[in-house]
């Protein structure tokens, strides 16, 4: 009786596990994914860090990939421009055979980068290796994060003792805005040695870890505009009868400064690509954009900080005063951390004007090419970057 009671048991038991519903294939394998296991942390070889905190991580595996290298996106795809006239190669050798001159300001994109060397096509088709030391990059295409304002392609902004330029302020100098396929928003188009963009993006970083972001007002400036400027300049020194004219005067004259330590009457850094005219501000917000295979950040809000100056004053009102003079609460302490990332990378500020940088070696490089700036950039042929 008792073997009976057993087997009636053990029958009533399955008989209420066939009542449960099964496990399908997909729930099994969700189950079996999500098993947390006791195995010590190890190093993902496929794992693909963001270029700077944001508190959370993105990987390959959510289909996020970061450029790795010392831009925020690879130079493929890129715009770039010859900064003088230089030799389109079979190979990448100063000795190959030549495919084709390049005029000074050619533009290009950039297919692919082997050392010191870009394999580049130009927009009539011809493809040929060219020497990145002798060329420039499109700054946006690679340094998409930077909030970029080029005053003079719009309306430019210099002034002189609060007074206008005439014939410049509030004028368009030069064309530099276009749509860029690249980035597939509208965009400035903003040369620079290719030195000084791997230069501007460390600076970048110091500031976006400090929850701030560059904004550049312009880097490569043309020749034919820096004569204008200079002029303009002059032009409002020379005339004391009327009384701003002569306020811009004293206001120089009477310093220890000259109208070339406001504007260069001769070649600038800017016509090398090797300087920026910078400010900075907070980031409100940022949006995870995707070029091509790759993804990047975009600064989408950003506040302003209050500046020593208006920018594009030349006059002694742009001299930024030591940081010890008590007036450190007027300029705000931002202005004083943008000095201070420029420097901690290379860069050796203006004395006389607050927001311009000079980078050292893209000065070499541009001086050595022999460059003078004496071109315009009005359009880019960036096209989104793939592995």
């Amino acid at each position: 009786m008792a073997l009976i009671a057993v087997i009636a048991l053990i029958a009533l038991l399955i008989w209420i596990n066939t009542l449960q519903p099964s496990e399908t294939p997909t729930e099994r394998s969700r189950r079996e994914a999500h098993v947390v296991t006791e195995e010590p942390d190890v190093e993902d070889p496929d794992f693909n860090e963001p270029i700077f905190d944001l508190g959370y991580v993105v990987d390959e595996r959510d289909e996020h990939i970061f450029y790795s290298g010392s831009l925020e996106l690879p130079v493929i795809g890129a715009t770039g421009w010859s900064a003088t006239n230089v030799t389109l190669r079979e190979e990448a050798s100063p000795s190959a055979d030549r495919v084709a001159y390049l005029s000074s300001g050619e533009a290009f994109t950039i297919l692919i980068e082997d050392g010191d060397w870009w394999y580049v096509r130009v927009p009539n088709g011809t493809d040929g290796w060219v020497e990145s030391s002798r060329c420039l990059i499109n700054l946006p295409d690679v340094l998409p994060s930077i909030i970029y304002s080029i005053s003079n392609a719009y309306s430019s902004m210099f002034h002189s003792s609060g007074y206008p330029l005439p014939g410049i302020t509030y004028t368009e100098l030069y064309s530099a805005y276009s749509h860029n396929d690249r980035l597939d928003r509208g965009e400035f188009i903003v040369p620079g040695m290719y030195s000084l963009a791997k230069a501007l993006y460390d600076v970048q970083q110091l500031a976006l870890a400090n929850d701030e972001t560059l904004i550049i007002y312009e880097a490569f400036r043309p020749r034919d505009t820096q004569r204008a400027v200079a002029a303009a300049l002059n032009r409002m020194m020379d005339m004391e009868d009327e009384e701003y004219n002569s306020t811009v005067h004293r206001a120089i004259a009477d310093s220890r400064w000259t109208v070339g330590n406001f504007i260069s009457q001769g070649r600038s850094n800017h016509q090398l690509g090797a300087a920026v005219d910078s400010s900075i501000g907070l980031v409100n917000d940022k949006e995870l954009m995707q070029s091509g295979d790759y993804s990047y950040f975009q600064v989408t809000r950003h506040t302003r900080i209050g500046e020593p100056s208006p920018m594009h004053e030349l006059s002694p009102r742009a001299v930024l005063p030591s940081r010890n003079v008590g007036t450190l609460n007027d300029i705000g302490e931002s202005i004083w951390n943008m000095k201070s990332y420029f420097e901690r990378v290379g860069f050796t500020p203006l004395a006389s004007e607050w927001w311009h940088f000079n980078h050292s070696a893209s000065v070499r490089s541009g001086s050595s090419a022999g460059m003078v700036g004496d071109f315009f950039t009005p359009e880019v042929f960036s096209v989104p970057p793939v592995r």
